[in-house]
Order: C-alpha cells, then structure tokens, then sequence
C-alpha cells in the first residue's frame, strides 16, 4: 500500500511518497501552478495512480488542517 512517510536522511526529512524519492511538495507545486495529474504523470510517468492519489489525499488533509488551525486561532 503507498503511504506518505518521512525519513530523516531522505530529502531532509520532508513528506514523500513511499518507495520514491517524490516529494509531495513536487505534487503541490503543480497543483499551484494550475497543472493537473495529467501533467504530473506526463512529467513523473513511473508515478502510478494510487501514488498520486495518496499524495493528493495527503496535501488535502494538510490544508484542511491548517483552516482547521487558523480558524481556531481567530
């Protein structure tokens, strides 16, 4: 099953995808730039669809967490 992990001597530590060295940051950027999975997997074509999925899944709780935090702050 792919799951997101973070490991202190893989890319310092930060969020990726289990079994690459694919940061979900990468994943983000395109979703910030406009791009979609279809550019994702044009770009990252070892990337299979539940990778991408799973990092999706991740970055959109990440945001839902940080509202969450926000709106509490408030």
């Amino acid at each position: 099953m792919t799951a997101i992990i973070k490991s202190k001597g893989v890319l310092g530590g930060k969020p990726r995808i289990s079994g690459t060295r694919m940061s979900v940051n990468v994943i983000s950027d395109y979703l910030t730039h406009g791009y979609g999975v279809k550019e994702i997997k044009r770009d990252y074509p070892h990337l299979t669809d539940g990778q991408i999925d799973v990092a999706l899944i991740y970055l959109e709780k990440k945001a839902a967490t940080e509202r969450k935090s926000l709106e509490s702050a408030s």
